[in-house]
């Protein structure tokens, strides 16, 4: 017996309660954009944060710093998807390679939908220790697309992956959020981005990722309650 989608709500409350943290990011991440885009005092003090640590530079941070914006770009971002799709798919986990897939897919489209509208720009371009980008400057691609690989990686090892030992899931957990802050701080240190940018790209982020980690928690439970 299979049940429907109305019955798997009411037997897991965890998608529905994803769906409402994504609402409460969304109303944060237009939050931050009209306050960036209409409180002047806010952005001073996001140009001033900015500026900050902008000014923590030294040749050995910098080499780090480019390396990481290297990682977190759109070549690198895009073959390790397809490479864990399809490490997924090769161990027969279908709804984890799509969930990681459409993630990764919806959320840098929707981020670069919204560049243009929210038209910000970038930091001034004498401040940029790489060429800087052409587009525009919010949300942050590179940290959209950071923090939704390493946080669905997270979530899945968490939940999935039952044959780590918790002190496993802990430490790759940590790596990977280790990863979403420096790859995304790597873009303010550059001076291609301010921090604010930054902030909306890791609200935009939990807004998708909980839509769809509930979406396949939705998916997979029913899949396996059937009989």
């Amino acid at each position: 017996m299979t049940i429907g989608p109305r019955e798997s709500w009411r037997r897991d409350t965890r998608p529905g309660i994803l769906v409402v943290l994504s609402g409460i990011a969304i109303v944060c991440f237009g939050g931050l954009w009209a306050m960036l885009t209409f409180w002047p005092r806010l952005v001073a003090f996001d140009h001033a944060v900015s500026a900050t640590i902008r000014s923590m530079a030294n040749p050995i941070t910098d080499t780090v710093a480019v390396a990481l914006t290297t990682f977190g770009g759109v070549t690198i971002m895009t073959a390790l998807t397809i490479a864990v799709c399809a490490w997924f798919l090769w161990r027969n986990m279908r709804a984890e390679a799509m969930l990681l897939g459409v993630t990764m897919i919806l959320g840098p489209s929707l981020g670069a939908i919204i560049k243009p509208i929210a038209g910000r720009l970038r930091p001034a371009i004498e401040y940029a220790r790489i060429p800087q980008p052409s587009s525009l400057s919010f949300p942050s691609g590179h940290a959209i697309g950071a923090f939704l690989f390493f946080g669905t990686l997270v979530f899945l090892v968490l939940t999935v992956e039952e044959r780590l030992r918790l002190r496993d899931k802990v430490l790759i957990s940590t790596v990977c959020i280790a990863f979403i802050v420096a790859v995304s701080l790597s873009r303010v240190y550059l001076g291609v981005h301010y921090l604010g940018d930054v902030l909306g790209a890791w609200l935009l982020g939990g807004a998708i990722m909980t839509l769809t980690t509930g979406a396949y928690i939705l998916k997979t439970s029913d899949r396996g309650s059937g009989s």
